[in-house]
């Protein structure tokens, strides 16, 4: 059975957005200029197949359902939305992820786990024990469980892939964006940046998205709004 890898985020607003659009030229040109590439620029079309923009997001929850599930995502996210207050984000510091990719993550909050656990809550059920064939990075997510087994047997991120299917829940949840992600796992000079603290908005919108290589969000299933009306 041919499944889908969706992602349910968070999509950003207006100025962030914009704001998101430009780090990332910024640094894939500095990857350009040091010599590498990077794997996409937000903004762009995912260059191995032309899909795309690749939007720029904080991811919440992953999982994998036949296309002809895709619907019951929906359902679901949407129900979130409609119980849920927007989100404010506030720009807290650069870094990389292991594969030397540059993130831009946010201030932690606990807004920001009481939303994830409700999208976990009623999105997590749908992927009915089925796991991802790859992680954002392409690593096998079968063969990461059962090196984890023997290597990490009761470690966090063994327990939340045999739990969640996805490795990035409560304590190991840090909101963020990938802004690039460079081939040859160099990363890239964050130095002279725009300050963290100034990439800041309130987020609206829940979103479920297609993914493709690298983490990237290129195919928009549904967005719906937070509909309640106060900020958290």
């Amino acid at each position: 059975m041919s499944l889908t890898t969706v992602d349910v985020v968070l999509e950003l607003p207006d100025t962030l957005h914009r704001q998101a659009l430009h780090l990332s030229e910024l640094l894939v040109d500095r990857m350009r200029e040091a010599g590498q590439a990077s794997r996409f620029q937000l903004g762009h079309s995912f260059p191995e197949d032309g899909a795309g923009p690749c939007e720029p997001h904080v991811s919440l929850f992953m999982l994998a359902v036949p296309q002809r599930e895709i619907g019951e995502v929906l359902d679901a996210v949407r129900s979130v939305a409609a119980a849920s207050a927007p989100l404010r984000a506030s720009g807290h510091r650069y870094g990389h992820n292991p594969q030397g990719a540059p993130e831009l993550y946010f201030q932690p909050a606990a807004g920001w786990r009481a939303l994830q656990r409700a999208v976990v809550r009623a999105v997590e059920p749908l992927r009915r024990g089925r796991l991802r064939e790859v992680d954002p990075a392409g690593e096998r997510l079968a063969e990461q469980v059962e090196r984890l087994r023997r290597e990490e047997p009761d470690g966090a991120r063994l327990r939340q892939l045999l739990t969640y299917g996805y490795d990035e829940v409560d304590d190991r949840f840090s909101p963020h964006v990938t802004l690039a992600w460079p081939a040859d796992a160099v990363p890239v000079d964050l130095a002279g940046l725009p300050a963290a603290e100034d990439l800041s908005g309130v987020l609206t919108h829940l979103a479920v998205f297609g993914m493709n290589g690298s983490g990237t969000c290129t195919t928009r299933y549904g967005t719906f709004p937070c509909e309640q009306a106060k900020a958290a």
